[in-house]
């Protein structure tokens, strides 16, 4: 396998998980209930106030996704057809800065409700 088709596999693993991450903010929104890929089901019983949890991060998570998958159809576009070294880089340290703020909004949220 080349490293070409590494990078592709990779890229659509990053927007499967963007995607996911918008439906399982929609999905939080509707029930209530926080989801497994923020918190653990062994944890869930001990959130204070699931319903303000899953408010509270509807919109980080939501954004989070968005950015995630525009991060990676743009690196599927610049690795398949563009191929723009500085282009690359731009969205890599976008999508470092955006992971590390969502990071940072869930373990506040955590610790505020957990």
């Amino acid at each position: 396998m080349s490293s070409e088709m590494i990078v592709l596999l990779f890229d659509i693993i990053i927007l499967i998980l963007g995607i996911n991450a918008i439906l399982s903010a929609v999905r939080m929104k509707k029930t209530g209930i926080p989801s497994a890929i923020l918190i653990p089901k062994e944890e869930q019983g001990r959130v204070r106030n699931a319903k303000e949890f899953c408010e509270k991060l509807y919109q980080p998570t939501i954004l989070f996704g968005i950015m995630i998958c525009l991060y990676g159809a743009a690196d599927i576009l610049n690795s398949q057809v563009i191929k723009l070294p500085a282009l690359d880089l731009l969205s890599m340290a976008c999508f470092l800065i955006v992971c590390i703020w969502y990071v940072r909004k869930l373990r506040e949220v955590k610790g505020e409700h957990v």
